[in-house]
């Protein structure tokens, strides 16, 4: 099951591109209840730009590869749909509600989350990852029952790549579509872009197009010409 939702499909986030740094605890404890599930619910918090959509996205695809039934939400896009998208979503073996922090305080979207957590422990085979800016103890929630649900599984908070990570993740996403990202490449980009992984990976994607068009390597004259910096 795939919702259709008024945003671009984001089909290129893999478990295999999302370099796992210093998260690996994490991704260990989510690989554990892919085959059984033991933990139905997880919930991942941290800054923006730290990877945690890419997460959530690269989880649903993993699922989808596998024909299981997945979903991602992107809850910061609520203001095209209702709290009804969450009807009936415990029927899939994935959910994944991505910056819940946007309809929290919302009364109906807070019931609607509420009896969704309700829903996924009476049935028992569903996986509901979320994530959010903040820890659940930090972030503001109206309904107290929903605030003790958000609690009730394994928190995680998700740590940003230091620069060399940052690098190596860049070089690895590179090699993964064909092309090398020299050093000194990937250190010009991380010093005259934003640094989130999100703007990253997508000057990557705008790199790899133009340089297969033009035949030409990644090099600091040739990302000058193309990103006009």
């Amino acid at each position: 099951m795939q919702l259709s939702l008024p945003i671009q499909s984001q089909n290129d986030e893999t478990l295999a591109n999302f370099y796992g740094g210093n998260n690996l605890l994490l991704l260990n404890s989510l690989r554990q209840n892919f085959t059984e599930l033991k933990q139905p619910f997880f919930y991942i918090w941290g800054a923006q730009g730290c990877g945690k959509s890419h997460l959530l996205r690269a989880l649903t695809n993993h699922y989808f590869a596998e024909n299981r039934t997945a979903l991602y939400v992107p809850l910061d896009k609520s203001a095209y749909f209702s709290p009804a998208v969450l009807d009936n979503l415990e029927q899939n073996e994935l959910v994944c509600l991505d910056n819940l922090q946007c309809v929290l305080g919302d009364s109906e979207w807070e019931l609607a989350l509420f009896d969704l957590f309700n829903r996924i422990k009476e049935r028992g085979n569903c996986l509901l990852v979320l994530s959010a800016d903040q820890s659940p103890n930090a972030i503001q929630v109206n309904l107290p029952d929903l605030a003790t649900r958000l609690r009730w599984g394994e928190i995680y908070q998700l740590y940003a790549l230091d620069e060399q990570q940052k690098i190596t993740a860049l070089q690895q996403n590179a090699r993964e579509r064909g092309i090398e990202l020299p050093d000194e490449t990937a250190n010009f980009l991380l010093k005259r872009l934003d640094r989130d992984m999100h703007t990253l990976f997508n000057t990557l994607t705008q790199l790899d197009n133009a340089s297969l068009q033009a035949q030409r390597k990644l090099t600091i004259p040739f990302v000058k010409e193309i990103l006009k910096l």
